[in-house]
């Protein structure tokens, strides 16, 4: 895949966290991925985002964004904050019905497990739009692939035995060879991989 020197992934990501010092605060944490974003967004919204985020958790960024497309610009001014989280608030709860079964595993999603996932479909696919990779990272689909992204983190922040580092390691080297098993069968992964991945190769 070929990039112009304009709009090759260091210089995109160059821009994003030149532009990120500008945002108010907590925004000037923001995961690169929703830069381009909240730049679209009026000055005056951005406050009001910023203040939104400060209330809560800066993991519910994409709900506060999905929250302002559909408020159709009835958010203008700093008192509209509350509308702002009501809006949200349906979202909230529909998240936290989708992830109860989490919730019950002690799994517990966390912004960076969000920001994770998502840095590795722009690894994989460099041209997916960002609205793209944020509807994908938020779906069903990808759901699995969260909890995945959880359990592993959480198994390796409580991984502080030796025994515990071996059978992670064995865990993650059988499910590789699986996983590699899969793509070759199918021819269409297969095709895939060797897109995103040209230095892959199957065992």
């Amino acid at each position: 895949m070929i990039f112009s020197m304009a709009d090759s992934p260091d210089n995109k990501a160059r821009r994003r966290r030149r532009l990120r010092q500008t945002f108010p605060a907590p925004l000037d944490q923001v995961a690169i991925r929703h830069v381009d974003t909240i730049q679209s967004l009026d000055g005056t919204i951005r406050v009001i985002l910023a203040k939104a985020i400060a209330q809560t958790s800066m993991s519910n960024i994409p709900k506060y964004l999905a929250a302002l497309k559909n408020s159709d610009g009835s958010i203008q001014s700093d008192t509209d904050l509350i509308a702002l989280l009501d809006l949200a608030e349906p979202l909230r709860a529909e998240a936290a019905t989708d992830s109860s079964s989490d919730e019950a595993l002690g799994q517990t999603i966390e912004g960076v497990d969000l920001n994770y996932l998502a840095s590795l479909l722009i690894k994989c696919y460099p041209d997916m739009p960002q609205s793209t990779v944020d509807a994908l990272v938020n779906s069903n689909v990808l759901a699995p692939s969260l909890r995945v992204v959880v359990a592993t983190r959480l198994a390796l922040k409580e991984a502080k035995s030796d025994f515990i580092i071996t059978a992670l390691y064995t865990l993650f080297e059988q499910k590789l060879d699986e996983i590699a098993q899969i793509i070759v069968r199918n021819p269409s992964f297969t095709k895939a991989m060797q897109l995103s991945r040209p230095d892959w190769k199957p065992n």
